[in-house]
């Protein structure tokens, strides 16, 4: 005879077999992701998603007190006998070279260089973020101790020989400070207290290169020429109004004029 009461014991011993899978697999299914968020965590303080990070690009902060800044350097124009793609701050006020400058975005170190110009060594570094932008400072003069530790990998200093090398495995957060003193203390015009700054774009041309022959009479300046952004623009809206009041360099023959800031 049929025994309706087995068929329904199989039934129920199913039911509760795939109820306790289910239940397991929700229980792995946690677990991993406990797993990763606390990798993530001890990785970088939480994980950050290229979303946040693109909006982050979208306005980056001044790497140095501004209050201190008494001229700005256009990116785009020409300095003495030499085409700049990049632009720079000046602390004329300052009375000793200890001027901090901080990272504007989480990055990594790709390259560097240290060589000596006016008898003084200096350092120059290229980062490059997450989020579409690389930058680069130049003429820092003492640096945070993991970007010394960098630089001591680097050929020794020669005179006027700013050749940049591969870096590896060295990595910044955003804010971290990475010198606390910038320019010269002897220059052939006295103390000169100041350092380069320069933004670019990893992928897009900058307005001033979509015209043939701009970027034709460009060519020895290299991709940094086609790729500079005006990071002015990039600032804060009161600090690209405080920085655009001030004057330009004191110690060469320059102005405002620039091929990225309009």
């Amino acid at each position: 005879c049929y025994d309706r009461s087995m068929t329904s014991r199989r039934k129920l011993f199913l039911f509760i077999a795939l109820a306790i899978v289910i239940v397991a697999l929700g229980v792995i299914l946690l677990a991993s992701r406990s797993d990763q968020s606390q990798t993530n965590n001890e990785q970088g303080g939480g994980a950050t998603s290229d979303a946040s990070l693109a909006s982050n690009c979208d306005e980056i902060p001044l790497p140095v007190d501004i209050s201190q800044v008494t001229a700005v350097l256009y990116p785009g124009q020409v300095r003495g006998d030499d085409y700049k793609p990049h632009g720079g701050l000046r602390f004329d006020d300052a009375d000793s070279n200890a001027i901090t400058v901080s990272a504007p975005l989480a990055a990594t170190v790709t390259q560097g260089s240290r060589y000596i110009e006016s008898d003084e060594v200096q350092y120059m570094f290229d980062f490059e973020t997450s989020c579409g932008l690389n930058y680069r400072f130049d003429h820092l003069k003492t640096l945070s101790s993991k970007l010394q530790a960098a630089a001591e990998t680097l050929p020794e200093p020669k005179i006027d020989d700013s050749r940049t090398t591969p870096i590896k495995n060295v990595a910044v957060t955003a804010g971290e400070v990475i010198a606390t003193a910038v320019g010269f203390e002897s220059s052939p015009s006295g103390l000169n207290v100041s350092f380069d700054f320069g933004v670019y774009s990893q992928k897009q041309r900058n307005s001033a290169a979509s015209d043939p022959a701009w970027v034709a009479a460009h060519q020895e300046d290299g991709d940094q020429a086609i790729y500079a952004m005006c990071w002015l623009d990039l600032l804060s809206a009161s600090d690209a109004t405080r920085l655009k009041s001030l004057p330009t360099s004191t110690y060469t023959t320059t102005s405002n004029i620039s091929d990225y800031c309009k």
